[in-house]
């Protein structure tokens, strides 16, 4: 009778202990995303994640951009888990595919699918001529030119999930600052020799006389403070785990490698050094190595976490398929 009565408690236990586990998962993102753009992805049932990574696919299964996710809170202090991902300028609109694999605290692995529409969107095209000197310099074959291209390639595609510096709004870097070349502008370069070629803007330019204050449009720890052969003196201020800020073109640097700073604190001053036509400043997001438009970083706090509170509480979308 002892016995039977054991068994029976230990079933219950289990079937209890099951009833009761935390509930699988849930991927979280905007349905809709212009290209050019962050794309912001949350799982909740964080408590019982220990690992997220996420990718953006094509239709025809080619990745486009993959990162990890780190740990976060909502306005409620729910914990959840937020993966920052780039959509590159160049993706042709249409449906892709969101994956997010979460390693969980007993072991499973639970990966979730779910769709997101990349929006289409028109860019600015401008012709920049150039005199000899800058024809020059971007032509320079210099092997310093390649080492500083891939040392900073290499740097914004870095992670780190502990680089929680400004999950609030961020601010423009140069006040009274003209914007005299947008995100994403298809460029084309005319030499002094009557050569082109073309490219692509992957910033905005601020212009401003030489001399006037940047300051960090978030907190965040200096990544990079130095010269360069095609942007001058640089600063690269890591914001959150794989989002940097970079700010090209100064004509003083204040702050150097390792420093960390308020949003708003001043970095450097207004130049134009490297190559550039005139005194700007340079201002450029990479989210998980990919270039995105900053004015995105400008209308709301790119962690909203009284939105991803609310649409945890609200969401009536149909269960993502899991695997």
């Amino acid at each position: 009778m002892v016995r039977s009565l054991v068994v029976v408690t230990v079933m219950l236990t289990v079937v209890l202990t099951a009833a009761f586990s935390a509930p699988a998962p849930s991927v979280h993102a905007p349905d809709e995303v212009e290209r050019g753009t962050p794309l912001v992805v949350h799982l909740d049932s964080g408590s019982d994640v220990v690992q997220l990574q996420t990718a953006l696919y094509r239709v025809d299964g080619v990745r486009v951009v993959a990162t990890n996710g780190y740990r976060s809170t909502t306005a409620r202090d729910v914990p959840v888990w937020v993966s920052l991902l780039g959509v590159p300028a160049t993706a042709a609109p249409g449906p892709y595919r969101l994956e997010a694999v979460a390693s969980m605290r007993d072991g499973r692995t639970v990966t979730l699918d779910r769709s997101v529409t990349v929006l289409p969107r028109d860019f600015a095209s401008m012709r920049i001529a150039l005199s000899q000197a800058l024809s020059d310099l971007r032509e320079t074959t210099d092997p310093r030119r390649v080492a500083q291209a891939r040392q900073i390639i290499a740097l914004v595609a870095t992670y780190d999930a502990g680089s929680i510096y400004n999950e609030g709004p961020f601010i423009v870097p140069v006040e009274d600052a003209r914007v005299t070349a947008g995100f994403g502008d298809r460029r084309v370069f005319a030499y002094a020799d009557g050569n082109e070629a073309q490219s692509i803007h992957f910033g905005i330019d601020l212009a401003a006389p030489v001399g006037t204050p940047v300051v960090a449009s978030g907190a965040g720890r200096v990544a990079f403070a130095e010269d360069r052969i095609i942007t001058g003196n640089s600063v690269v201020v890591e914001h959150l785990p794989g989002v940097f800020g970079l700010y090209y073109h100064l004509d003083r640097i204040d702050v150097r490698q390792g420093d960390l700073v308020r949003r708003g604190q001043q970095i450097g001053t207004v130049g134009m050094t490297g190559l550039a036509t005139g005194p700007h400043l340079h201002w450029e997001f990479r989210v998980a190595g990919v270039p995105v438009d900053p004015q995105a970083f400008l209308e709301r706090p790119l962690v909203d976490k009284g939105a991803i509170f609310r649409r945890i509480l609200n969401s009536t979308a149909e269960e993502p398929e899991r695997r």
